[in-house]
């Protein structure tokens, strides 16, 4: 996986997912495009973060950034509650760090 790929993977786990949280619950058999779901956080955000990690293309920042969500996701029991919007607005923090980061290696390299 090239880095360009890697951040289009980041782009759209941030950027094509609401953060809106609905005010019914959605079930696993449901399609839709929310942050909300465990589903995103297991797939979009951890997997898509961790190939990052595994490539080398997550810097030392965004990989504490990543260990202190792991650390709150774990305190705060996230995977055995209602998704929050800290708990999206922390997510999003970490992509955003990537994205940024990648953007500003890339821009180095086109220089």
């Amino acid at each position: 996986m090239e880095l360009e790929e890697f951040l289009k993977i980041m782009r759209h786990s941030r950027d094509d997912f609401s953060d809106e949280i609905p005010s019914e619950i959605l079930h696993s058999t449901m399609t839709s495009k929310y942050k909300v779901r465990k589903r995103w956080f297991q797939y979009s955000f951890y997997c898509a973060v961790e190939l990052g990690i595994h490539h080398g293309y997550v810097n030392e920042d965004a990989r504490q950034m990543m260990q202190a969500f792991r650390d709150y996701a774990k305190t705060t029991n996230l995977s055995g509650r209602l998704t929050t919007h800290e708990d999206i607005n922390r997510a999003n923090e970490v992509l955003t760090t990537i994205i940024d980061a990648l953007e500003a290696r890339l821009s180095s390299h086109h220089d």
